[in-house]
Parts: C-alpha cells; structure tokens; sequence
C-alpha cells in the first residue's frame, strides 16, 4: 500500500507545495492501513492453529480506506478524481491547456 502510494504521488505531476499536507495525510494511511494488514494476518495466522477459534484481531477500522479513496480522489490520484479536476493523463487541466496555448505555448 504504502509503495502503491508513492509510486502513485510521484506520477502526479499536477501536485504542487500546496498539496503537502494532504499528501502527508494520505501517506498516512497508506501506513496505517498496511500496518492494519499485518496485524489481521498476524491474528489469523495465530489463529489458524486453533480449530473453531476466532482471530484476536482488535476492532475492525472501517474508515481507513474510504478516507484513502477520499483523499486519492481529492488530489487526483484515481481516476474518477483526475476526471473532477479536468485532468488529462499528464495532469494538465484542460483548462490549463487552453491557457498555455493561449499564451503561445504547445496547444492543447
């Protein structure tokens, strides 16, 4: 998850200095959810040497991954928050295109 992520900020290269402290937060949870992982298959492997025996897993964390989605989606990181913001494939705005071409650079 966590590689995942960055794999994923690092292609994005419509964030700017303005996005950091929602990209910390999505970090984040890339490492809370990772390391909720392990510890569900660290519960179910203990729990597997016992017959009928449930997993001592704590409570479930049941907001982790929309909050993730969320965030993806926020700066763009998903597909269906890239079509939000107006972002093509190298993240230029459509928008922000037309401006360029506007001012005399490559077009749109």
């Amino acid at each position: 998850m966590v590689d995942a992520t960055e794999k994923s900020i690092k292609a994005a290269t419509h964030l700017t200095d303005a996005d950091s402290g929602a990209i910390e937060a999505l970090r984040a949870l890339a490492r809370k959810i990772q390391a909720w992982d392990q510890i569900v298959e660290f519960a179910l492997d203990d729990a597997s040497g016992r017959e009928g025996s449930r997993p001592a897993v704590p409570q479930n964390d049941n907001v982790s991954i929309s909050a993730y989605l969320k965030y993806c989606d926020q700066l763009g990181l998903s597909p269906a928050g890239r079509n939000s913001l107006g972002l093509r494939e190298r993240g230029v705005s459509g928008k922000q295109a037309k401006l360029t071409a506007l001012r005399g650079g490559k077009s749109a």
